[in-house]
């Protein structure tokens, strides 16, 4: 089955093939999505397979399909790159053309993510746009205040609100400034309240997330990074090696090699731009802070000359290695020092609240690093003083 998914309509095509021969289109459809299942069970017979690009409904639609019981695979969304032509562009030559794409092979399937990650990806979404909200407005105001020759305000947002304020009353001001003036506060003070909601429910779902808490071994990995890691990793277990997890975010250098000729191993444009940018921002205060084997290599190679911007990739790179091995369950010898991660939990478990932690099933904040202290696995020399056999290989 190939399908051409909209927001209302959807148009499909069946087609019977096998190995090594072209598709035969047998029954062409086109449907709504409120008859999607009704299509399915009059047309479709059942354990066959439907293949789909990536749009914002795929997911849902690739689940609707999981439940009535047929296999369903959601496509990137340059699948059909290359088939079609401007003077043939509908939605049911699309369908068509992914049938064929898919059994000609060299198509590259998305992971779908489960109900829990799918709603926990939208609150990374939601929080990332009042990021973004955030700083445009504070950006605005700060450019209002400079063209109008006020006292630039200090960055606290606090203490800047309540210097423009200020600012502003004192000119006493009418008419479109005055109106220009309160709608970017109220914008500005809008969107530092929807920033501070999500920041909540993401402190929330770290403390009770196993996963998410140990992540934060890491130097420079603390809330926001480990949940947007573990939320779009979602399991690891799909990740063969750590190559693959570096691959995925996207700080694995380039491959230009053709016969004797190398071009430059830049790294990779592809991967979650989102992550690797948290990555790299972790890195860049792990450098100046961490005093780990690797933090202190990436400080000898800048020192000795190579490009910061090159190194802190390097360090990003090495850091997802070692998450790669914690959510593996691998025993990790470069773990953060145990009393740094003791101050990130503790500080965590302040900021979720005593209720919450109540509810998570511990008696109080120390109760609760404990018990995370507790998931950690120990380092392989460790284990061999105590006479036990290490649970996992540290690469």
């Amino acid at each position: 089955m190939g399908m051409d998914a909209h927001s209302a309509k959807v148009s499909l095509c069946i087609t019977r093939w096998r190995k090594g021969e072209d598709p035969r289109v047998a029954k062409e459809i086109s449907t709504d999505l409120k008859g999607l299942e009704a299509t399915y069970a009059r047309h479709v017979p059942k354990g066959s397979l439907t293949v789909l690009e990536a749009s914002t409904n795929s997911f849902a639609i690739a689940g609707r399909l999981e439940a009535a019981g047929y296999e369903a695979r959601v496509l990137t969304s340059d699948a059909l790159r290359g088939m079609s032509r401007p003077d043939r562009v509908n939605d049911r030559i699309d369908a068509r053309n992914l049938a064929v794409r898919f059994a000609h092979g060299g198509t590259r399937k998305v992971h779908v993510p489960g109900p829990g990650y799918a709603r926990r990806r939208e609150v990374w979404f939601g929080y990332r746009n009042a990021v973004k909200d955030t700083v445009r407005w504070s950006n605005r105001l700060w450019g209002f205040c400079s063209m109008r020759g006020l006292e630039l305000p200090k960055r606290t947002p606090a203490l800047k609100v309540d210097g423009i304020r200020k600012a502003v009353k004192a000119k006493a001001w009418e008419g479109d400034d005055a109106f220009h003036a309160g709608m970017m506060l109220a914008e500005y003070a809008h969107a530092r309240e929807t920033r501070a909601a999500y920041e909540r429910k993401i402190e929330e779902t770290v403390a009770g997330d196993r996963d998410m808490a140990l992540a934060m071994q890491v130097k420079g990995v603390r809330y926001v990074v480990a949940f947007a890691l573990v939320t779009f990793v979602e399991d690891i277990t799909r990740f063969e090696t750590a190559k693959k997890l570096v691959s995925y975010i996207g700080l694995n250098p380039s491959v230009a090699d053709s016969g004797d000729e190398k071009g430059d191993r830049r790294v990779s444009r592809y991967g979650r731009g989102d992550l690797k940018g948290l990555m790299i921002e972790a890195a860049q205060c792990a450098l100046c802070k961490g005093d780990a084997d690797m933090h202190r290599w990436a400080r000898r190679k800048i020192a000795s000359g190579k490009e910061r911007n090159k190194v802190v990739c390097a360090l990003a790179r090495k850091m997802l290695c070692h998450l790669w091995h914690i959510l593996m369950g691998h025993p990790c010898p470069w773990a953060e020092p145990e009393a740094a991660f003791r101050r990130k939990l503790s500080l965590l478990a302040r900021k979720v609240g005593k209720e919450k932690i109540e509810a998570l099933g511990h008696e109080s904040a120390a109760k609760f690093v404990e018990g995370v202290l507790a998931t950690i696995r120990r380092p392989a020399a460790d284990c061999a003083v105590a006479g036990e056999s290490p649970p996992g290989r540290q690469r």
